[in-house]
């Protein structure tokens, strides 16, 4: 039998104060623990978006060479578009003419808080459809979220992407 003090909610509808706050409290856990992993995936993906941006800027550096029968090059640089030594990080790469027509060249910028550093910069190619400079590029996520991603760029003017080794973001 009930107590006469307990009064009964069933002509009532809706949720009572406290079952509206174990809700949000369990909603409070559950978002807090998908944060961590979900910073983890928008790292991974800045990296591998400034990797592919590369790559594309290296192909079509490699294509207007030859098409325009002339050299071109392709190279980390600073916010002018004056390209850095190797193994520099930067946030930003330009596709230029020789030194003459430098001015004339793309600039682009990563993601934030991605940079590249190369082994040899500028990277060269030549009208006659082949690399004229051999080179690896290492995009890093400052932040060390993500794991680093290399373009190897072979004399032969072919680019192909690998993992880059645990300690080559320094």
């Amino acid at each position: 039998m009930r107590s006469p003090s307990i009064k009964s909610r069933s002509g009532f509808r809706g949720v009572t104060l406290i079952e509206l706050c174990f809700s949000l409290a369990i909603a409070a856990v559950i978002v807090g623990m998908a944060a961590p992993g979900f910073q983890s995936t928008l790292r991974v993906a800045a990296v591998r978006s400034a990797t592919f941006d590369l790559l594309a800027g290296l192909q079509q550096t490699r294509g207007n060479a030859i098409v325009e029968s002339r050299a071109l090059s392709l190279c980390p640089s600073d916010a002018s578009g004056k390209c850095v030594a190797a193994g520099v990080s930067t946030a930003y790469w330009h596709m230029a003419l020789p030194e003459a027509d430098r001015a004339a060249g793309v600039g682009r910028v990563l993601p934030t808080g991605v940079v590249v550093r190369s082994t040899r910069s500028p990277l060269w190619f030549s009208p006659d459809a082949l690399g004229a400079s051999n080179g690896t590029l290492t995009i890093c996520d400052q932040r060390r979220i993500a794991p680093p991603r290399a373009i190897v760029l072979s004399v032969s003017g072919r680019a192909r992407l690998e993992a880059a080794p645990a300690g080559a973001c320094g």
